[in-house]
């Protein structure tokens, strides 16, 4: 379900361009960014005063900023925030590969598609020859452990 979700965002929304800018998606469907600052979150997605707003701290590194714009673009388009529960908070547990809560799952998995999309990862890995997680990784501006299970999640490991 998420990666056709993805696909149509994709499609709409992005440039084509490698890094996804997950604030540009974000952006262009409406949402507003903000920042946290505390130790304790690591975003928040919410609905204030009618609008979408999607926060992440500024604290973690850019690759967990990044992350977590699109796990909060995830929990709005697939339906986890609405008028009657107008906020959703994670923490840094809520993106672990251990987390069983349905929500942080397809959320999590929104994230690698939209942040990972499988076309890039197919023309970069069988047109341009790049198979070293490492180099996709930094390529895609995730971590090395979110490119590995994304090759995985893609039947490509």
């Amino acid at each position: 379900m998420e990666e056709a979700v993805v696909k149509r965002i994709l499609d709409a929304h992005w440039d084509k361009l490698l890094p996804v800018r997950p604030a540009d998606i974000a952006r262009s469907l409406g949402m507003r960014i903000d920042v946290l600052d505390g130790p304790d979150l690591s975003g928040e997605a919410e609905i204030r005063d009618g609008q979408k707003v999607i926060k992440f701290n500024r604290n973690e590194s850019t690759n967990r900023q990044r992350f977590t714009m699109a796990h909060e673009i995830g929990h709005h388009v697939l339906g986890h925030v609405t008028s009657s529960k107008s906020k959703h908070r994670d923490n840094a547990g809520s993106f672990s590969s251990g987390n069983n809560d349905w929500q942080e799952v397809q959320a999590n998995r929104f994230a690698a598609a939209l942040l990972m999309p499988k076309l890039a990862i197919e023309t970069l890995v069988y047109r341009e020859g790049m198979t070293n997680i490492s180099r996709l990784a930094e390529t895609l501006r995730v971590s090395e452990a979110a490119m590995y299970y994304r090759l995985k999640n893609l039947g490509m490991l």
